[in-house]
């Protein structure tokens, strides 16, 4: 064989390479590779760093790490007939896809998140440790074997990872349990994604997330809760879990008074609440307020914002579970059974998905439910205080929200306006959070400046009273220690700017003219009115229908003037 000329090919693709004979004696080496020794290069052991005897048994392995003027090269031997062939290459160079390639598997390797890569042939390429840990089995027991195999499926079609490679289709933010763990169902949040080379795929890969620790500290928030109710009183806080009652809520517009009239009317009544209004309007306070008012006070109040947690653990959540459920699950009691016969109060519940909604309906309907993997059946004594900020009529429309869930939230409804419909409440709320500040920050502010007035009474408050506070509480940090007027020099940029662009742009918002509390009472009136004529008019079935109490439908009926026309 001509090496010069295997040489001369060999070059192009590798920059850094040589041949030699069988004795390691070198015979042509490359431009690079002779440039790359201070000393005149004769032999491959000199090189390697062995004896002549082992050359042989160290062409035998595929590669290894030898130092040569201080840089780490990666040494790649190979036989061919009776020669040898040598390839360095620089470790740490990612344009090698062999280099890149062990990258990235060791970057797998470490991954918190599960790591689950089959080929085209449906063969186990890849098994991370934190998928070991996840599924409680072994690499060496996976990798290798046909995915339908390692997890004991009859049929290869039941395997999600050769539905997405001969669909191409990611399958995204599932939940499902594909092991079990001495008999129990092992259940984890995953994606799993064809790999793609141009159009064809070439292999999937599933990467699974362990929500156990996040499941665990959900646990722990609420026992925290639970505990907190043992705890002594303490300023701004009552033991029964709230911070605000009525004299909390300031201002004094008429649409603030008329809404605080009428959540003081329902307080007392043991119907269910919904609570509409736009993000910041204190909704919290008013589902306290109403509770510290009822019969209810001497009992919990507990709270949950619906959109911050993830759909598979709302249920859990909501009505506990028990040890052994699922994986990590443990004996824990469900905010329902938390409540016992105060107040639960679920905010945002327009972001709960529909399959929850139905069964949020069903313990609303039957009063009762029973723990995630429980056996035994628990009544449901508490109230329930629903908040949304989107019109329910638009979710119901849009086909967000169940009609017949609506029925059950919303015994009574009332809606909070937003801070631009509440007048000169904008002060007084300022006022309030001036004071609370110039103790915090030792100031001495005790008036608002006029062009700052002005531009507050032209601003529609997207943010409401959070947007407020923020607002005062950043104007007087710039202010200086001697000053007693809120001045719109100190107001920060940011927030001036986007004042500013609101009021600039005034036409061309979406400005909404009808007010939600007469659209909510004209769902309700329609609703009502549509339950009545399906029943022929009799009020006890249509209560029943309508989930509510004869009582209670008597009083919309005289609130709504809804009477049975006479036909005759």
């Amino acid at each position: 064989m001509d090496f010069k000329t295997v040489g001369i090919i060999l070059e192009r693709f590798t920059p850094l390479s040589l041949i030699a004979d069988m004795e390691g004696k070198i015979l042509w080496k490359s431009t690079s590779m002779e440039g790359l020794f201070s000393h005149g290069l004769k032999n491959v052991t000199e090189i390697l760093g062995v004896h002549e005897d082992d050359l042989r048994k160290i062409s035998d392995k595929d590669e290894l790490n030898i130092l040569i003027e201080k840089k780490d090269y990666l040494a790649l031997l190979f036989r061919i007939d009776s020669m040898y062939v040598m390839d360095l290459r620089e470790l740490g160079d990612y344009k090698d896809p062999k280099v890149r390639a062990e990258s990235l598997l060791q970057v797998i390797e470490n991954l918190y998140d599960g790591v689950l890569l089959s080929d085209n042939n449906g063969r186990v390429m890849v098994y991370n440790k934190a998928m070991e840990e996840l599924e409680k089995r072994k690499a060496e027991d996976m990798i290798g074997k046909f995915i339908w195999d390692a997890y004991g499926y009859s049929d290869k079609k039941k395997s999600e990872h050769m539905e997405v490679f001969e669909s191409g289709k990611a399958i995204i933010n599932k939940y499902a349990a594909h092991a079990y763990n001495k008999g129990k169902p092992v259940y984890k949040s995953y994606s799993t994604i064809p790999i793609k080379h141009g159009v064809s795929t070439i292999g999937v890969f599933s990467i699974s997330k362990d929500e156990t620790k996040l499941q665990n500290l959900l646990t722990q928030i609420m026992e925290m809760k639970k505990e907190s109710y043992a705890l002594e009183e303490r300023e701004g806080a009552f033991l029964n879990g709230t911070r605000f009652t009525f004299t909390d809520i300031i201002g004094s517009s008429d649409a603030i008074k008329k809404v605080i009239r009428e959540a003081q009317a329902i307080a007392w009544l043991d119907n269910s609440i919904l609570l509409v209004g736009d993000t910041g309007t204190g909704k919290e306070v008013f589902a306290q307020s109403i509770h510290n008012f009822s019969k209810r006070k001497a009992h919990p109040f507990i709270g949950i914002n619906c959109s911050a947690i993830p759909e598979n653990l709302l249920e859990s959540i909501l009505f506990g579970a028990v040890k052994g459920a699922y994986t990590g699950a443990v004996d824990s009691p469900g905010l329902f059974e938390e409540a016992g016969q105060g107040t639960l109060f679920l905010d945002e519940i327009d972001s709960m998905p529909i399959n929850m909604q139905t069964k949020l309906l069903r313990v609303l309907q039957e009063r009762n439910t029973r723990r995630v993997g429980g056996k035994d059946s628990y009544p449901i004594k508490c109230r329930v205080i629903s908040a949304m900020n989107t019109d329910p009529y638009k979710l119901i429309d849009a086909g967000k929200l169940r009609l017949d869930l609506f029925y059950r939230i919303a015994g009574y409804n009332l809606y909070i306006p937003p801070l631009k419909d509440r007048g000169d409440d904008i002060f007084h709320i300022s006022h309030h959070y001036i004071k609370r500040y110039n103790l915090v920050m030792e100031k001495i502010i005790s008036s608002i400046g006029e062009d700052l007035k002005n531009m507050m009474k032209s601003y529609p408050w997207p943010g409401n009273i959070r947007e407020l506070e923020h607002l005062i509480e950043n104007t007087m940090v710039r202010s200086g220690d001697d000053e007693k007027v809120l001045k719109l020099e100190n107001t920060p940029d940011y927030i001036l700017e986007a004042m500013k662009w609101s009021d600039s742009n005034k036409d061309e918002r979406e400005i909404v003219t009808e007010n939600l509390q007469n659209s909510l009472d004209g769902l309700e009136k329609r609703l009502v009115r549509g339950a009545l004529e399906k029943n022929l008019w009799n009020v006890t079935r249509t209560a029943k229908t309508l989930g509510i109490t004869r009582q209670s439908l008597i009083y919309r009926m005289r609130k709504f003037d809804l009477k049975r026309e006479n036909n005759d």
